[in-house]
């Protein structure tokens, strides 16, 4: 018996497409030395208030309208993109890093690969920091403030053109992270005992299909 999930493209940079076995990392260079100041300006002591999670967003993802949305930067095994000021969110209400699923040992837990793609793909954010010209600051969010993955964020900013229910770009205009996660010792989003490392595997297609395998039942094979 096997499921298959395909998974659809996203928006910027196709930030999706988790899998375990990925182990290239665009974003494993910090900030750039002298880069912060860009950074600085838009940078809150004070987590903005009246956040949303990213699934509350997405029910009304009108492009400009005003929003603070907080998560944690999930949801990719490189959810960062190197030298741009662009992350990926994820919400810790509706998606789970494997490494707070029991008897789960992924080495990159943030790349949420035991979670449906259809359930992940309406739970993630895709946040960008745009200079005054609107183009996407030169400067690599991972390491500023101390900011990793799985690092939770709280972000002002706007809906950017394009968006919609199953494609959400922000554009930030402030932002705070708060270390620990308040998810850190949270329970699984969902039921995962017949997802991936618990019980079989997700293996991935030439075609890009990732297909969970089953493990067979011993005493069939006996």
């Amino acid at each position: 018996m096997k499921i298959t999930y395909r998974i659809l493209p996203v928006l910027a940079v196709a930030l999706l497409l988790p899998a375990c076995n990925e182990t290239k990392n665009e974003s494993a260079n910090p900030t750039a030395e002298g880069a912060a100041s860009q950074l600085d300006s838009l940078y809150s002591d004070v987590a903005p208030a009246d956040a949303k999670e990213i699934s509350e967003i997405l029910k009304d993802p009108t492009p400009g309208k005003e929003i603070v949305v907080s998560g944690e930067i999930m949801g990719r095994s490189s959810p960062f993109v190197d030298g741009r000021a662009m992350v990926l969110l994820g919400d810790p209400t509706k998606i789970t890093p494997c490494n707070r699923i029991p008897g789960d040992e992924c080495p990159t837990p943030w790349d949420n690969c035991c979670d449906d793609p259809e359930v992940l793909k309406k739970s993630i954010a895709t946040v960008q920091f745009l200079d005054e010209d609107g183009k996407i600051l030169k400067n690599g969010l991972k390491g500023y403030k101390g900011i990793k993955e799985l690092s939770f964020l709280t972000v002002k900013g706007t809906i950017a053109e394009g968006s919609n229910a199953n494609n959400l770009l922000i554009n930030g205009l402030a932002f705070h992270v708060t270390e620990p996660s308040p998810y850190l010792n949270a329970p699984p989003a969902a039921d995962y005992s017949h997802h991936g490392h618990l019980d079989g595997e997700i293996e991935e297609d030439a075609d890009g299909t990732f297909i969970y395998k089953k493990p067979e039942d011993p005493a069939k094979t006996e």
